[in-house]
Order: C-alpha cells, then structure tokens, then sequence
C-alpha cells in the first residue's frame, strides 16, 4: 500500500518536480496551491505526511501547521516545512510551531525523499478512532466531534466505541452490549435502542454515523460511505 501525501506549494513549477518525483518513487500525491485549500485538503483526504511551503497566500504555512497541530484527528500527521528561509531563527520558529522537519530551498529529490522516509518511521500510531468529524480516544477516555469534546456515559462510551473499531459492520444489540459490558450483561433491546438515541444526541449533526440496520441492530458508516 503505498503512502499518500499532501504537498501544499504555491510555485507550479516546484510543485510538478516535487509530485512527479514522489510518484515516480511509488507515493500518491495531492496538491493544492494555498493554506486554505492545503488545510481542507489535508482533513479531508487524512495523508500519511505533508509537505508545507512557508510562503503561501492566505494562511501562511506556519498558520496551517499550528491549525493542524491543534487539531486532534490531524495532529499526528508529519508535516515537513519547504522554506527558502534558511536562517536558524525561522528553522526553530517552523519546529516550535509543531513541524517535524524543515528542508531549506534549494533541495535535492534524493534529500526530500530521505526526509520522508524518516517522518513517515517516526510518525506515532495513534489507538484514537475517527470517522468522519468523530473522534473517540480509547486511552484518554475522549469523544471529540469537530474538535469539540461530548459528554458520554461510560456505556455510551463503550458501545461506540465497539461500532467505531469495525465500521461498516452491522451489530445486534446484544452483540453491543456484551461489548460495551461484558457477555454476563442480560440485554434488552429497549435499553440499546435508548443507548443509541443518547448517542445520537450527543453526536448533534454528525448522529448520522450511526445507522440502523433493519432485523439486525446498528453499525457505525465508514470514512468513505
């Protein structure tokens, strides 16, 4: 499986070198030409790395990186700031501001491919869930929606969780709550179903992640569904 990158440069010419270099090396490449669209892109799509211009129009580069670094679903993305800055104050400005890499223009290929490599052996494996805006942290015991944290019951908790860690599979409800309280639990399916209406809830205009599934019980939609 190859990995997918975000390369966020305003210069055409250095953005068609850089796309076709990475993908004559086996990475799939999506571009965009300003901070704006870079950082819409990158939520969306979710890549394995980004490259990010420090001069960009709009939302600079360093803007775009603290946005993304602040943001819980995109945080654990590598980023690696391209600058024709090379002076050791914008290199720690560019690291402070969260990136984990800073190539000064002009690079070689064979440099920015090495720089790669590495961030992408560095880049943490996060246990958080996330589909669509919806992010649940298993190890922090947070449900996030657009960045912003929702209040669930601890069973609430548990049964989304169990949906999110398989999605697109359809659960009965006892299959939730064994999941969410153990195979000893005595299930009544007005208790799920009332389970479910409170997550919903909570979820506001992203409720829809959860879906029904008739005669069987409820699963939780895929990224791309």
């Amino acid at each position: 499986m190859s990995h997918h990158l975000v390369c966020i440069e305003d210069e055409e010419d250095i953005q068609e070198i850089i796309a076709f270099n990475l993908e004559r090396a086996g990475f799939e490449v999506s571009l965009a030409d300003n901070g704006t669209d870079g950082m819409e892109l990158v939520r969306t799509a979710m890549p394995d790395l980004v490259l990010l211009d420090v001069m960009l129009p709009g939302l600079n580069g360093m803007q775009v990186c603290k946005q993304l670094k602040a943001d819980d679903k995109t945080a654990g993305i590598p980023v690696i700031m391209l600058s024709a800055r090379s002076e050791e104050t914008d290199i720690v400005k560019g690291l402070t501001d969260g990136a984990d890499d800073y190539i000064t223009k002009p690079f070689s290929q064979a440099e920015l491919l090495a720089r790669i490599q590495v961030a992408l052996r560095r880049k943490p494996q996060s246990k958080a869930l996330c589909v669509k805006q919806v992010c649940l942290d298993p190890e922090l015991f947070t449900c996030k929606v657009a960045n912003e944290t929702i209040k669930l019951t601890t069973t609430e908790f548990k049964l989304l969780q169990a949906m999110m860690k398989q999605p697109g599979r359809a659960f009965s409800r006892e299959q939730l709550m064994h999941a969410a309280l153990g195979e000893q639990t005595e299930v009544v399916d007005r208790n799920v179903d009332v389970h479910i209406r409170a997550i919903r809830k909570a979820l506001g205009d992203d409720h829809n992640i959860i879906q029904t599934v008739r005669g069987i019980g409820y699963r939780c939609c895929a990224n791309d569904s």
